[in-house]
């Protein structure tokens, strides 16, 4: 007895500390690595998932007997993942460091699955570290508004651990709900606790001016309330008592919702209208690849090409085409898998999605549907799906969801039983030796990015001669990423070898829509003489964003070349450098206007 009992509790402090490690995961960052904030928490998610498998190897045989039935999630799940795989554009291979990620968070929900239907009782302990983890966040973040601590963006004061207040105010909203639960459901040391939390987490909400979390944080924390105190037989009786009083309290809230999200519109005006631009850009790509999609990672080059469609229609307001960009992500979580997986990619999703709230309701799971709930509303206006930190949560509530208690095997045969124990603990296995290759498909990948950390000291210090060969070096590892690429091509153009970095701007260009990409194209391009080509790699960034200045200002000096001088065209690129409207006044917008006005002046 004595030593089963020291086996549980191996086995349950092991399960205890990974997966406390593992919600810990948003709170870390790492300023040593190129993009630290972000592929710190995809390193240490992948350090802290080879420990849990080594862990699990070492003691899922000292286990009881048990089955885990497999649910319609389980399905779902692997279904999506087989969609992702088969729509990826592997000759391109735009994503291979989010195809390892969702691998091993595949790993991660079946490990999940299997030691919370062994241990129940440690479904509340990860919603307890969860908690904490907002509070943590709150904490952070009050620090930072009172300067007592540094934000990781140079315009925003709050950004927590993350890079800005957008992630940052939606993962304090997903932890919300869960906190509120508590206070509801549980009395003395937790309910305080819990309370804390949730004082912490408000406190600091409306700083973030993130008008997604707040409607998110409403939702929620509404369902969550409602389900708690209230319910659905109180309501249907108070509905069917107080007919006339229930319609009229409908369409008053029906009416202050209305006016809340015009008054959040307008809160922002600028940065609503545009992302009602992504969205309607984004429909249209979808529309073109409906079954199929464009595969993971193929929305930034493709939305990019249909905006620059789309404005050519001549159906877009000059006010609209100011607010236009070209940004990494759709904004709207369900139209970018619908984009990248297609629309049966995004139902599976959906339906993926609308199990767990389906199973923690039956399971009575209600603080873990809360913070579901709190993800899928954020995500219908943001781009949580695109941080490690928000998968690993969705993972973590989604499995405590759809979890059932502790399952014995039942059965009159033993050697049936012992079959099927053998069975679960067999696939168990095989699941955390895959979670040790994923981990090893990373090696040197931390190296890789801890040295780019270093090169781009040296890049931003416009060094560029004495970091060239070292970009050149780890250009196989790090090819897929753009940002990558372009500083790769700027060190090539700086030294002279125009022809090189065409090629990898090419690439990179298939990877981003940033305009930039195109920008500089051009002027390699021009640099060796090829200004028919440059000319049009402008004239097409130039569709893509018309209000922008600077492709306006290389076009005028491409036109006053001596060998390719064209005074009409110069005269009409420099005047929409003096007369169009930039986005943002700066420095840079008076220096390209005061050159453009020489340029005309000795042109005259």
């Amino acid at each position: 007895m004595e030593q089963k009992l020291h086996r549980h509790g191996v086995r349950i402090a092991l399960t205890s500390v990974f997966g406390a490690m593992l919600l810990a995961t948003p709170l870390v960052a790492d300023s040593g690595l190129a993009n630290g904030i972000v592929m710190g928490k995809v390193f240490w998610f992948h350090f802290v998932m080879l420990l849990m498998a080594i862990g699990t190897i070492g003691t899922v045989w000292l286990g009881e007997r048990i089955s885990i039935p497999f649910a319609l999630p389980d399905g779902l799940l692997l279904l999506f993942s087989g969609i992702t795989l088969l729509t990826y554009d592997w000759q391109l291979n735009p994503e291979p460091e989010k195809l390892l990620f969702g691998a091993q968070l595949l790993v991660l929900w079946f490990l999940l699955r299997y030691f919370l239907t062994e241990y129940s009782s440690l479904k509340f302990f990860f919603l307890l570290v969860l908690m904490l983890t907002g509070l943590t966040e709150a904490v952070w973040g009050m620090q930072q508004l009172h300067g007592y601590s540094y934000s990781n963006h140079s315009l925003f004061r709050l950004t927590g651990s993350f890079f800005n207040p957008g992630p940052y105010s939606g993962y304090i909203t997903v932890v919300l709900p869960v906190c509120l639960w508590a206070t509801l459901r549980f009395q003395r040391l937790i309910h305080y606790f819990a309370w804390i939390c949730v004082g912490a987490i408000l406190i600091v909400l409306p700083a973030g001016m993130s008008r997604s979390a707040w409607m998110a944080a409403i939702v929620a924390c509404g369902w969550v309330y409602w389900v708690e105190r209230i319910g659905w037989e109180k309501t249907k009786a108070v509905c069917r008592r107080y007919r006339s009083a229930t319609i009229l309290f409908i369409m008053i809230v029906a009416i202050l919702m209305g006016c809340a999200v015009v008054g959040i519109y307008e809160l922002k005006q600028d940065s609503a209208d545009g992302r009602l631009l992504m969205w309607k850009v984004t429909r249209k790509v979808i529309a073109e690849h409906p079954i199929m999609g464009i595969g993971l990672g193929g929305f930034p080059e493709a939305y990019a090409e249909m905006q620059g469609q789309y404005f050519e229609t001549g159906a877009v307001s000059n006010k609209v085409k100011l607010v236009a960009g070209c940004p990494e992500y759709a904004f709207n979580e369900y139209l970018q898998i619908g984009l990248e997986q297609g629309i049966g990619g995004l139902i599976v999703f959906m339906l993926w999605l609308g199990s767990f709230v389906y199973y923690g309701i039956r399971n009575r799971q209600n603080g873990a549907v809360g913070g579901i709930l709190a993800l899928v509303v954020f995500a219908v206006s943001s781009y949580p799906l695109q941080l490690p930190a928000f998968w690993v949560v969705l993972v973590f509530l989604g499995a405590i969801c759809v979890t059932e208690e502790n399952i014995s095997l039942i059965s009159s045969q033993e050697g049936k039983r012992n079959y099927r124990t053998l069975s679960v603990k067999g696939v168990i296995t095989i699941l955390a030796l895959g979670g040790i290759a994923i981990t090893n498909g990373q090696k040197g990948q931390y190296d890789a990015y801890k040295r780019w950390g270093r090169m781009q000291i040296f890049y931003k210090n416009k060094s560029y001669g004495s970091v060239a060969d070292d970009y050149v070096a780890l250009h196989d590892r790090l090819k897929h990423k753009p940002e990558f690429l372009f500083e790769e091509a700027q060190c090539l153009n700086k030294t002279g070898q125009y022809a090189k970095a065409i090629q990898l701007l090419e690439r990179a260009k298939l990877l981003s829509g940033d305009p930039m990409i195109r920008y500089m194209i051009a002027k390699n391009k021009q640099a060796i003489g090829n200004y028919r080509e440059a000319e049009k790699e402008l004239l097409h960034a130039i569709g893509i964003l018309p209000e922008r200045l600077y492709p306006y200002y290389l076009l005028a000096k491409l036109y006053a070349e001596p060998d390719f001088y064209q005074a009409d065209k110069f005269q009409s690129a420099a005047k929409a450098v003096l007369t169009k409207e930039p986005k943002v006044q700066s420095t840079a917008v008076r220096e390209m206007r005061e050159e453009m006005e020489r340029m005309l002046a000795h042109y005259h």
